[in-house]
């Protein structure tokens, strides 16, 4: 049974089959309809470390160089033979890409087709195990449309979808890519034959599709030789160039080269601190549904605050949304639908004679936590992190992280960046929180850090509010809604 994987979903792929050894990854795309456009378009894959990189520009599988030292990815035909057990340790993950040749001549861009699709086979007997759709593509001209990676001692894979208005040359450099020329395009040269598939018959018409390529002249092991050479304004991570990490998607920042600074920071003050590395990995979907329930609290908090509620001792959640316009219905039978198929509750019922929403509720400590306040830390660290990648400024940042005094108390920090080496502390309340301002402004005082960067995040507070609280005591207040424009003002406006 194909497993049908949406945008962001990812899926552990010895649940698909058991001890799987070895995958074909096919690609195909369709034109509208009445559509007979042929479109010249590149599939290559990217054999990457734990720093998004690869290690050589062989790890660089194209048409021009179809498979890799060690044989592990195999390129034929828009289908790549990727042989799990010959991948080497230190390759984390394979990315799979879609771009356009010359599209800005052609003026092509993939939202003139109607759709793209990635699938997986099982090598062994030609089964489809996997397939993941892009129907939202627009203007771009290369597409990061999912990739292999390591989940412990397994692996999985994630459909990602992610485009970009640059074409490969900008995408492979930022993968670490070494560009050395243009290709000098030929006129009717045929395209270099490639190591074959062995019994590569898969009874898909993913198989059959053929690229409607430009010939180029191969060179097989050249160095890679690329016609779109623009450079871009990669955003950063700890002062490294990421342009091509998704945000929402990475366990970049789990690693110690993100959080080391930090570390390094409060050592500096005999300050010992636990990372809870975890806590930080966004490759599941806490942080992308945090953002939309921040963004929408005062329309969404009849869910959140009802789960939160409900999952003490209760199996299910009852909304009721009479009171509610028809627009703002709509809006929350979505969020609700948003949280079942990324698993948050175990069913959604909506109830259009009662005009009610009904939710199981999962019982996973996760989940629970989640809806418990900690979705305010996630929405916190992404909202922030999303900024600095934006704005190309170097920033590490943990999430839960322990730290140890010199007098030995301890604290949990719910969010601490440095952005510019300057830090940033964020408790999040979205509960009570009068009883613990002593505890913070104390800790503020031992921690030096200047009160404009030492924030109370405390959730659904009027501004008013938060200012005069601001006035009254040692800390800054602020809620979810002055979050992201008042790091702008701290950081970006009053720069030193």
């Amino acid at each position: 049974m194909t497993a049908i994987i949406k945008k962001g979903e990812n899926i552990l792929l010895s649940k698909l089959v058991p001890d799987l050894k070895e995958i074909i990854v096919a690609v195909k795309w369709l034109n509208k309809a009445n559509d007979s456009t042929k479109f010249a378009i590149d599939c290559s894959a990217f054999l990457l470390t734990e720093q998004n990189k690869i290690r050589q520009d062989e790890d660089f599988i194209f048409y021009n160089q179809p498979l890799s030292t060690d044989n592990a990815v195999i390129l034929k035909n828009n289908l790549f033979k990727v042989d799990l057990a010959k991948i080497p340790n230190e390759i984390h993950k394979i990315s799979f890409v879609l771009t356009l040749h010359e599209a800005k001549q052609h003026q092509h861009y993939f939202g003139l087709l109607d759709k793209i699709i990635i699938e997986l086979f099982n090598f062994t007997d030609k089964q489809k195990i996997a397939s993941y759709t892009v129907e939202d593509a627009r203007s771009e001209i290369a597409i990061i449309l999912g990739f292999i990676y390591r989940y412990q001692t397994e692996w999985k894979f994630r459909a990602v979808g992610q485009g970009y208005n640059d074409g490969l040359g900008v995408l492979a450099k930022n993968f670490g890519v070494t560009i050395a020329e243009e290709i000098a395009e030929q006129n009717s040269p045929e395209k270099k034959d490639v190591l074959p598939l062995k019994n590569n018959t898969i009874q898909e018409s993913a198989v059959n599709e053929k690229s409607k390529l430009v010939n180029k002249k191969a060179n097989n092991r050249a160095k890679l030789k690329l016609d779109e050479l623009q450079q871009d304004s990669p955003a950063t991570i700890n002062g490294e160039k990421n342009a091509v990490v998704d945000i929402h998607n990475t366990d970049m920042m789990t690693k110690q080269a993100h959080y080391e600074p930090i570390v390094q920071w409060l050592k500096l003050k005999m300050i010992e601190a636990e990372v809870n590395e975890a806590a930080m990995d966004t490759s599941g979907f806490f942080d992308e549904i945090a953002i939309v329930l921040g963004d929408n609290y005062d329309l969404l908090k009849i869910v959140s605050n009802t789960i939160k509620r409900r999952q003490v001792n209760k199996k299910t959640a009852y909304i009721n949304l009479h009171e509610h316009s028809p627009l703002a219905i709509g809006s929350i039978k979505k969020f609700c639908k948003q949280l079942y198929d990324f698993s948050f509750v175990a069913k959604y019922i909506y109830n259009s004679q009662e005009n009610k929403i009904i939710l199981h509720l999962q019982s996973a400590v996760k989940i629970t936590n989640f809806f418990n306040g900690e979705w305010l830390e996630w929405y916190a660290v992404m909202k922030i992190a999303k900024l600095c990648h934006e704005k190309n400024i170097p920033f590490s940042c943990t999430r839960n992280m322990l730290i140890s005094m010199p007098n030995e108390s301890h604290y949990e920090i719910d969010v601490f960046f440095l952005i510019n080496e300057m830090p940033l502390f964020i408790e999040c309340k979205s509960g009570e929180y009068r009883q613990f301002i002593d505890k913070y402004s104390r800790l503020r005082k031992k921690l030096a850090i200047p009160k404009p960067y030492f924030l109370f995040l405390t959730l659904g507070t009027e501004n008013e509010h938060n200012q005069g609280l601001t006035a009254m005591f040692d800390i800054t207040f602020i809620n979810e809604k002055s979050l992201l424009a008042y790091v702008i003002d701290i950081f970006l406006k009053k720069k030193d």
